[in-house]
Formats: C-alpha cells, structure tokens, sequence
C-alpha cells in the first residue's frame, strides 16, 4: 500500500500568471502527494493577458498516456481541456484507470467559462462533449457559469439563493457525476461553495474580497484535491480548499499584486499542510 497518495494532474502550463499546473504542483506537494502532471498545453503566460504564445500538445497525449499504462494513480485531477481530441483522450484514460483501479477517483474541474461568459476556446461542441466527461467523474467543481453551461440553465449572476444553488446541484447530478461542487456562490459580504452528494447539501462560506483574481479556481481545485488524497471527507476538503483560497486572496489584496497574476499563495504554503490528516 502506497503511504505517499499518487495523483495524475492534467492541466495546461502557463510559464506566467499563477494557474493550472503551476498552481497544481507546489499545492499537492506540499500536501504530502505526489503529483504527476499531463501537460495539455504549454503557454508563455495564461489567456487573460493581451499577449501569449500557445502550444497544444493534444497530438503527445496518446503516447503519453500510453506509457503510464503500468501506473495505477488514487486520484485523476483534470482541468483545462482544450480541444475535443483531448476530451476523448482523456476519457480514455479515466476508463483506463478505473478499469485498472476500481479505487481510483476522479476530480473534474470544467474549466469552460467565468462570469457568464464561455472561454474564447469553448466552442457549444467542446461544451457538449464536456457533458459527457462529467458522467465519469466522482466529483466535479464548476463555477456558476460553469454550472449552466453543463445544464442549459440560464445565467443570472454570481448570488445564488440557497434554494437555487441546490436546484442546480440536482440538475449537474443527472448528467452523471457522483458529487458536485459548486464554487464562488455570492451571498451579501461572503463567498461560499454548495457541497452535493448522496442527495443532500451543506453549504460553507468565507469572507469575500473586492477583488477577482485570476486562478482563484485553480488553487481551490488543487487544494481540495489535496485534501480528498489525503482521505478528507468531501465537505471538510471543500472547508479546507475554500479557507484557504480566502486567506490566499486576502494576502495577494494586501500585497496589491495585479489581479492577473493570480493569488500569491507561495508564503502560505508551509502552514497548508497542517489542513490535512
């Protein structure tokens, strides 16, 4: 039995701005796993800077899957997917995997849009294919946007009642994942997430910044990976993840770092290990 949790992390890698494997990397580390990254896709600096030069690896990731066949991994974590070659691919491998290893869980994070907005690489195919990914996670974590587009739902803004978050939840469940999350849920001063599994909810909330950094989404994915790796309980994972991206963001606020470099969790990291078991 393996004392060290052993995740397969496939996500871009952006040389600039704190997101994705960049992110994925010292927070899993840090939390006593080991992280293996699949790169989908190398930039120079994340999509929300004017300039960026972008490789897309999709036609290495066959091989590269392939020669991971002798592995068996605890937990998949997927985040951004950018093409619909790479979905199939993946699909692929989470298959492979759970055929492998009934215990392997999967993490998806839908990486697909913000603030009621598809991403500009998110075509309404790439979003009908991402439905089908979700069927085969064990837990998902998109944002509210991320939310509707996966359900066809109608998009009215980040404050979500109690009652409407749940409904959601439900409508994400039916697609066939076995527990949602559903982050950046805006209620008066606090930011929360609404855990849904086994047909129940709990909602947990922390202060609200001001200001929207870019890869928030990315560090709570991490991070709640970390902790479900670690063997957390889903609700106490999101406590952690969002405890954390709270305090990682009230930092960043007082450092007055540019919102589009991303959250500056890396003096915080020493005390996130003391979240986890």
């Amino acid at each position: 039995m393996r004392t060290v949790p052993r995740v397969a992390c496939i996500n871009d890698l952006s040389g600039f701005g704190r997101c994705s494997l960049t992110t994925a990397l010292p927070v899993l580390s840090v939390m006593g796993v080991q992280v293996c990254p699949a790169p989908t896709a190398v930039l120079s600096m994340h999509t929300g800077f004017p300039q960026y030069t972008f490789l897309d690896l999709t036609d290495s990731l066959p091989d590269y899957f392939d020669s991971w066949a002798r592995l068996d991994f605890d937990w998949i974590y997927s985040g951004f997917l950018g093409s619909l070659g790479q979905i199939d691919i993946v699909k692929r491998f989470f298959r492979a995997q759970k055929a492998k290893n009934p215990h392997c869980r999967i993490l998806l994070d839908p990486v697909m849009g913000d603030e009621g907005r598809r991403y500009s690489t998110y075509t309404l195919e790439l979003c009908d294919a991402m439905r089908e990914l979700v069927a085969e996670a064990d837990v998902i974590t998109p944002n509210i946007t991320e939310a509707c587009l996966l359900t066809g739902s109608l998009y009215c803004g980040e404050c979500l009642h109690d009652a409407e978050a749940v409904k959601l939840a439900g409508e994400l469940m039916q697609l066939g994942c076995s527990a949602a999350v559903i982050t950046g849920i805006v209620q008066e001063n606090c930011i929360g997430n609404l855990t849904y599994i086994g047909g129940k909810a709990q909602y947990s909330a922390v202060h609200r910044t001001e200001c929207l950094f870019s890869g928030t989404g990315d560090l709570f994915a991490s991070v709640l990976c970390g902790a479900l790796a670690r063997g957390e309980q889903l609700a106490d994972a999101v406590a952690i993840a969002g405890r954390f991206v709270s305090e990682a963001t009230q930092y960043t606020l007082h450092m007055n770092t540019p919102a589009e470099e991303g959250v500056v969790f890396e003096p915080l990291l020493a005390g996130l290990g003391g979240y986890v078991k």
